[in-house]
Protein backbone atom coordinates (compact mmCIF):
# COMPACT_ATOMS: atom_id res chain seq x y z
CA UNK A 1 0.00 0.00 0.00
CA UNK A 2 2.52 2.20 0.87
CA UNK A 3 4.21 2.69 -3.18
CA UNK A 4 0.33 2.55 -4.63
CA UNK A 5 -0.04 6.22 -1.65
CA UNK A 6 3.85 6.74 -3.68
CA UNK A 7 2.67 6.41 -6.96
CA UNK A 8 -0.49 7.95 -5.94
CA UNK A 9 -2.74 5.28 -7.12
CA UNK A 10 -4.53 4.27 -4.09
CA UNK A 11 -7.60 4.83 -3.17
CA UNK A 12 -10.53 4.16 0.17
CA UNK A 13 -13.49 3.98 0.99
CA UNK A 14 -15.23 5.02 3.83
CA UNK A 15 -18.73 4.40 5.34
CA UNK A 16 -20.12 6.25 8.38
CA UNK A 17 -16.72 7.30 9.59
CA UNK A 18 -14.60 4.13 9.51
CA UNK A 19 -12.19 3.00 6.45
CA UNK A 20 -14.14 -0.06 5.28
CA UNK A 21 -11.81 -0.94 1.79
CA UNK A 22 -8.92 0.12 0.27
CA UNK A 23 -7.26 -0.08 -3.86
CA UNK A 24 -3.92 -0.43 -4.68
CA UNK A 25 -5.40 0.76 -7.75
CA UNK A 26 -7.92 -1.02 -9.73
CA UNK A 27 -6.33 -3.24 -11.67
CA UNK A 28 -4.28 -6.77 -13.01
CA UNK A 29 -1.17 -6.04 -11.45
CA UNK A 30 -3.30 -4.34 -8.51
CA UNK A 31 -5.34 -5.71 -5.72
CA UNK A 32 -8.27 -4.21 -3.43
CA UNK A 33 -9.97 -5.54 -0.23
CA UNK A 34 -13.73 -4.38 1.26
CA UNK A 35 -15.90 -5.55 4.40
CA UNK A 36 -18.77 -5.53 1.73
CA UNK A 37 -19.46 -5.63 -1.59
CA UNK A 38 -20.66 -2.46 -2.16
CA UNK A 39 -17.67 -0.93 -0.62
CA UNK A 40 -15.60 -3.06 -3.49
CA UNK A 41 -18.02 -1.55 -5.81
CA UNK A 42 -17.91 1.79 -4.60
CA UNK A 43 -13.66 1.28 -5.17
CA UNK A 44 -14.25 -0.02 -8.62
CA UNK A 45 -17.01 2.99 -9.65
CA UNK A 46 -14.59 5.55 -8.50
CA UNK A 47 -11.78 4.00 -10.27
CA UNK A 48 -11.14 6.60 -13.50
CA UNK A 49 -8.91 3.61 -15.00
CA UNK A 50 -8.20 0.06 -15.37
CA UNK A 51 -4.50 -0.96 -14.92
CA UNK A 52 -3.16 -3.66 -17.52
CA UNK A 53 -5.65 -6.17 -19.11
CA UNK A 54 -8.63 -5.15 -16.48
CA UNK A 55 -8.70 -6.57 -12.93
CA UNK A 56 -9.46 -10.23 -11.64
CA UNK A 57 -12.76 -10.47 -10.25
CA UNK A 58 -13.60 -13.82 -8.32
CA UNK A 59 -16.75 -14.53 -10.31
CA UNK A 60 -18.39 -16.41 -7.02
CA UNK A 61 -18.84 -13.24 -6.07
CA UNK A 62 -22.21 -13.40 -8.00
CA UNK A 63 -23.48 -9.92 -6.58
CA UNK A 64 -20.17 -7.40 -7.62
CA UNK A 65 -20.10 -9.47 -10.81
CA UNK A 66 -23.66 -8.79 -11.87
CA UNK A 67 -23.35 -5.23 -11.02
CA UNK A 68 -20.23 -5.08 -12.76
CA UNK A 69 -22.14 -6.52 -16.31
CA UNK A 70 -25.12 -4.58 -15.62
CA UNK A 71 -22.63 -1.19 -15.49
CA UNK A 72 -21.29 -1.76 -19.19
CA UNK A 73 -18.26 -3.93 -18.03
CA UNK A 74 -17.82 -7.27 -19.64
CA UNK A 75 -16.26 -10.11 -18.80
CA UNK A 76 -12.80 -11.27 -20.94
CA UNK A 77 -10.71 -13.92 -19.92
CA UNK A 78 -12.16 -16.95 -17.69
CA UNK A 79 -9.34 -17.97 -15.06
CA UNK A 80 -8.73 -20.32 -12.13
CA UNK A 81 -6.51 -19.30 -9.06
CA UNK A 82 -4.31 -22.76 -8.71
CA UNK A 83 -2.48 -23.28 -5.41
CA UNK A 84 -0.18 -25.66 -3.94
CA UNK A 85 -0.77 -26.70 0.11
CA UNK A 86 -3.13 -25.44 2.22
CA UNK A 87 -5.67 -22.63 1.30
CA UNK A 88 -7.83 -20.59 3.02
CA UNK A 89 -10.45 -19.03 0.76
CA UNK A 90 -10.66 -14.91 2.08
CA UNK A 91 -13.07 -13.49 4.07
CA UNK A 92 -15.19 -10.29 2.48
CA UNK A 93 -14.87 -8.86 -0.97
CA UNK A 94 -11.71 -8.59 -2.84
CA UNK A 95 -9.99 -7.86 -5.90
CA UNK A 96 -6.61 -10.40 -5.93
CA UNK A 97 -4.01 -9.54 -8.21
CA UNK A 98 -2.10 -11.57 -10.84
CA UNK A 99 0.47 -11.68 -8.48
CA UNK A 100 -1.46 -13.20 -5.88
Amino acid sequence: MKDAIGQKTATVVEHQGKLTGYATSVGFFAHAVAETNQDLQALVGAATTFTGPGFLLPTQNHEVLKWCLDNGLRLVAPMTLMSTGDYSQPTGAYLPSILY
